[in-house]
């Protein structure tokens, strides 16, 4: 095992350094005495009877760009939040389980907390006269109410760990699947593509969940596309993202999403994980429809990701390309006279993973067997420089070095992407590390109980909101997915009950789940085609 990996002798406990990243802009938000999250920064929280403010920010972000430079520039709010506040900065990227249960909708999410970590008040970007406004009232209501809010705080955290005991104690003595259940999951692929027809823009193309903000929502798509007589829909969705503003015309690449309908108006961030989903849903049209277009925007859209997001040196993908509005504005200057947005050279493990897996397919549909040998060495550098010695992997790696092992989405994107490359070499060592995955998952991720696994191992020492796990609807879908493969390479049939475990205790989430259950109806859509079920 490669000695960049973090050594550890329990992962819980694994130290994570304290890594702020502020916009590349001229700011003053460095000011701030900034603690990372931790039991340190909670227990002086606690002894100084002091509020957090917690900053949950990304890199990316063209908002969190302008909250550093403006309002966390202001010299009266650093003054005030490093004398009134414990000031807490998340990257939301390196943190996905603080963001889950902390982002506000959006970035930069801003919150006040109380010192046992939870939410006095959130929002998102925050003007410095409104910060101020609520720095200064939630500090004064502390002050006067803090053993109040102390005992509100213990009383919510009981009430959520007695509602996660509730829904875990309906799942128990869950069983294999009834032939009705089985009938409602072959059912459920066409009754979900019918809901996904009933929020589709026929206007614009793409899908009416926001009145102001247009997705791309990859995964939906192509549950259409599985689903007889949608091509259409998908078709029109890829042109006007194309031809409206949401791909870059010039360097290539798909923006994040887009602040107007019609995308015309597109948040310019580029996402490893965002064009690893649209990679995939071009090619799978591409296949499905023999038009060259969607073939060579494919191959526009491996260039751009190979320019800009592969590292050639060590064979791996960067996270993502920053948001700069004003590089990307057309006018008098072009492009060529600027600097272009700063890349994110963070390796983050589930991401890297989905775009392998991605670029397995295109090397199969593109008959491009460059694209397989890229995919199958980056595989090998996250399996040899991003696995903990306990048998997960780590979520990121910075700096060359690895951290935050146990978390469900590194570990079943990896399994995926490990299914995917012994697909196409036959590697029983790309089988055998994807079956050691799975098993950690069962051993620490998954409750016995409801049958679902959660987003990350148990830990005594969990602060906050963090204290109580969750159980991802994408994630258990793709476990489920994982499961399912391997059960059908190994005959293992442990394997495909705990996989129908899942996709069963995941329905119930998926009833509950707006257009993100998408994915896990292309599970259930993929298994019933494979003849899983």
């Amino acid at each position: 095992m490669s000695g960049n990996v973090i050594a550890s002798n329990s992962w819980s406990f694994a130290p994570m350094p304290a890594v702020f990243r502020y916009s590349s802009h001229p700011n003053q938000a460095h000011k701030i005495h900034w603690r990372a999250w931790g039991k340190a920064a909670f227990d002086e929280a606690i002894q100084a009877d002091k509020p957090i403010f917690l900053l949950v920010s990304s890199l990316w972000s063209q908002g969190c760009h302008l909250m550093d430079e403006t309002t966390l520039s202001e010299t009266r709010v650093i003054d005030v939040i490093n004398a009134d506040y414990i000031p807490i900065r998340v990257d939301s990227d390196l943190r996905p389980d603080i963001n889950q249960r902390y982002n506000q909708n959006g970035w930069p999410s801003v919150l006040l907390l109380s010192a046992e970590g939870e939410i006095l008040w959130g929002g998102m970007y925050v003007p410095a006269t409104t910060l101020l406004y609520y720095l200064g009232y939630i500090r004064r209501y502390y002050a006067d109410h803090g053993d109040e809010i102390s005992a509100q705080a213990h009383e919510l955290q009981d009430q959520r760990r007695t509602r996660a005991l509730t829904q875990t104690l309906v799942g128990r003595g869950l069983q294999p699947l009834a032939p009705e259940e089985r009938l409602s999951l072959q059912e459920l692929p066409a009754v979900a593509a019918s809901i996904l027809r009933d929020l589709y823009d026929h206007e614009q193309g793409g899908f009416t969940i926001h009145p102001h903000l247009k997705f791309p929502h990859p995964d939906a798509l192509e549950l259409l596309l599985k689903q007889p007589g949608n091509y259409e829909l998908v078709r029109y969705s890829l042109v006007q993202m194309r031809d409206g503003g949401l791909w870059d015309n010039e360097e290539g690449g798909f923006f994040r999403y887009s602040a107007a309908s019609d995308w015309s108006m597109p948040h310019t961030e580029k996402m490893l994980d965002e064009n690893a989903a649209l990679l995939r849903l071009l090619v799978l049209t591409a296949q499905s429809s023999g038009d060259r277009q969607w073939t060579n925007l494919s191959r526009r859209l491996i260039a751009y990701i190979n320019t800009m997001l592969w590292q050639p040196e060590v064979g791996i993908f960067s996270g993502s390309q920053c948001a700069d509005e004003d590089y990307y504005e057309p006018g008098m200057y072009s492009r060529a006279s600027r600097i272009p947005p700063l890349v994110d050279r963070t390796i983050y493990t589930s991401w890297n993973a989905r775009m392998i897996s991605s670029y397995l397919l295109a090397a199969r549909v593109l008959e491009d067997t460059a694209l397989s040998a890229q995919a199958l060495r980056a595989l090998d550098y996250l399996c040899t420089h991003l696995m903990h010695r306990d048998g997960s992997m780590l979520h990121y790696a910075i700096d060359d070095q690895a951290y935050l092992p146990g978390q469900l989405a590194d570990q079943v994107w990896t399994t995926q992407a490990l299914l995917d490359a012994y697909a196409i070499s036959g590697s029983k060592h790309h089988l055998e590390t994807a079956i050691a995955l799975m098993h950690f998952c069962c051993q620490e991720l998954l409750d016995p109980e409801s049958g679902l696994f959660y987003d990350y191992p148990a830990d005594p020492q969990a602060i906050g909101r963090l204290a109580l796990r969750e159980q991802p609807l994408i994630e258990n879908a793709l476990a489920a997915s994982c499961l399912l493969r391997m059960s059908a390479y190994s005959q293992r049939k442990n394997l495909h009950n705990t996989a129908q475990r899942v996709l069963m205790g995941s329905l119930h989430k998926y009833y509950r789940t707006g257009i993100q259950g998408a994915f896990y109806a292309c599970v259930v859509a993929q298994a019933i085609e494979q003849q899983w079920l």
